[in-house]
């Protein structure tokens, strides 16, 4: 029996003696002192436990970017141990060069920093007695990345470029040791979406607190979102990546799957890969719709809370109209006001996910069942006209031409008032 069990016992047994006796207080005082002091020891021991069984491969770096390709428009951080005057940043031109101390244009396009550094190395043993050179990425080139599949606007986004945290935190503190270079500032179009991202990604996360390393940086949930976010079809389980594979290991492709339930689900962005220019995202579909995936993948901030739509015709309030995600056309209704008398079809106008235009006369019903032939799901800028039935038609080709010879018979009348 543990040391603690036992006074925790013996202060059980004394507790059935005279409880007003001094004697008794202050042994009671006593053995609770030395038993909560042996219960937070103990705890102690516990967490340390847990520390000491972490596996020291923790601290090892993650390398995220070990398979990051260099191309035009990155900026290079290059350090040289030896000779700090070589110490600089180093942008990537448009043919995919740098220039160098000593060795001047260097092809650098499809290299990792890796592969770069121990190329460097190599290339200054014809100047430098022991190359001591570490590369690292100052400031990243935009990103342009493919979505398609099943994402509400597929198609091809670009992501703006940023400065990485260590470079601006090294240049704050070296400025007067190295001749850096000044990262370039953005046009002013470039720093409008870039506070519209970073706006946006702030709203998104209203709801749930989701964790990010940065907000800089362009993961999965941030291509998606930018693409109008998920359908109730979108299967998760299985998103697929294609990257570019580094020249040092071998070149081409290659394919990962990604399983994105728990992002949704339990707010865990374990899985939100970071992604990198030139990736492509496809998102396969669900044999049948899902009900409960779109109010998570609002709540997760992965798709928007309302969409806006176009309506004109023979409405009580014709314009645009702010319906929420997965709207149908009895929505826009209800919100624009009741469909006028004599009103007939009603005509959709849509850009399709292949960029075709599509036209569709719908035999509206308030009463039908929502997402079918006669009351469908809207998308984003839809354009929706009420058109006039056939007696409506009548009824204005009649105005047009009846409209004429009342106003000369009135006319007529008013001129004949006057002359009596």
């Amino acid at each position: 029996m543990s040391l603690q069990k036992a006074l925790e016992n013996r202060l059980i047994s004394l507790l059935s003696f005279k409880r007003n006796s001094k004697s008794f207080l202050i042994i009671f005082l006593l053995i609770y002192s030395i038993s909560f002091n042996l219960s937070k020891a103990g705890n102690n021991n516990k967490e340390f436990e847990k520390i000491e069984q972490t596996d020291v491969s923790y601290l090892e770096p993650k390398k995220e970017l070990e398979d990051y390709i260099i191309d035009t428009g990155d900026k290079l951080f290059i350090n040289f141990a030896t000779v700090k005057a070589f110490t600089n940043t180093y942008e990537v031109g448009p043919e995919g060069e740098i220039f160098l101390p000593r060795i001047e244009e260097t092809y650098v396009r499809g290299l990792t920093t890796t592969e770069l550094k121990n190329l460097l190395e190599k290339k200054y043993l014809e100047f430098l007695i022991k190359p001591e050179i570490t590369v690292r990425i100052a400031e990243f080139k935009s990103l342009r990345v493919l979505i398609n599949g099943e994402v509400r606007y597929p198609g091809l986004y670009k992501f703006p470029a940023y400065t990485s945290g260590f470079y601006l935190n090294f240049k704050k503190d070296n400025d007067n040791i190295y001749d850096l270079d000044q990262p370039q500032e953005p046009d002013n179009n470039s720093k409008i979406e870039s506070e519209n991202m970073r706006l946006n990604n702030k709203s998104s996360f209203n709801t749930l607190n989701i964790k990010r390393t940065t907000e800089n940086i362009t993961t999965i949930s941030d291509v998606i979102r930018r693409s109008g976010g998920i359908t109730s079809l979108s299967d998760l389980s299985r998103i697929e990546i294609i990257r570019d594979v580094p020249l040092g290991k071998g070149g081409g492709k290659k394919r990962a799957f990604i399983d994105f339930n728990a992002y949704i689900n339990k707010s865990d962005d374990s899985n939100d890969l970071r992604i990198f220019d030139g990736d492509r995202i496809f998102i396969p579909k669900l044999s049948k719709a899902s009900d409960k995936q779109i109010p998570k993948s609002i709540l997760s901030g992965l798709s928007p809370q309302f969409i806006t739509v176009n309506l004109f015709g023979r409405v009580e309030n014709p314009g645009v109209v702010k319906v929420p995600l997965e709207a149908t056309l009895s929505d826009v209704i209800d919100l624009s006001g009741p469909i006028k008398p004599l009103s007939g079809k009603i005509v959709l106008i849509r850009y399709e996910k292949d960029g075709t235009v599509i036209k569709k006369n719908i035999s509206y019903s308030a009463r039908a069942k929502r997402g079918s032939k006669r009351n469908p799901y809207l998308k984003k800028d839809d354009l929706i006209s009420v058109k006039d039935s056939i007696l409506g038609k009548t009824t204005g080709i009649i105005k047009e031409v009846t409209t004429p010879f009342i106003g000369i018979y009135t006319t007529k009348e008013v001129i004949e008032s006057f002359n009596e």
